[in-house]
């Protein structure tokens, strides 16, 4: 993927970080996803292809934004990845960010 990371992540790890923001079947604006999975714009574009061409996610337009939210597929990875637990791969790495 053309363009850096700014936290260094593997494209496996972005597209799992935008999964697991979006776990909890809320639609969700683009720049809120991407500010709280860590990513950079970028990068994100790409991921966001990605993700909907696999139907991991989907994507909806409301005027001007973009939403997104997870599809059932999505949410079968979510679960195979363990990232609906506590312990999941991303517990104390600090690439999610809280409001």
């Amino acid at each position: 993927m053309k363009g850096a990371n700014t936290l260094g992540l593997s494209r496996l790890e972005m597209y799992l970080a935008v999964i697991k923001v979006l776990d909890n079947g809320d639609s969700i604006p683009q720049q809120q996803i991407i500010r709280k999975a860590g990513l950079d714009l970028v990068a994100s574009k790409e991921c966001f292809n990605f993700l909907v061409k696999f139907d991991l996610i989907r994507e909806k337009t409301l005027g001007p934004k973009k939403v997104y939210s997870i599809t059932d597929k999505g949410q079968r990875v979510c679960e195979y990845f363990g990232l609906d637990d506590d312990n999941s791969i991303f517990d104390g790495t600090g690439i999610f960010r809280i409001d």
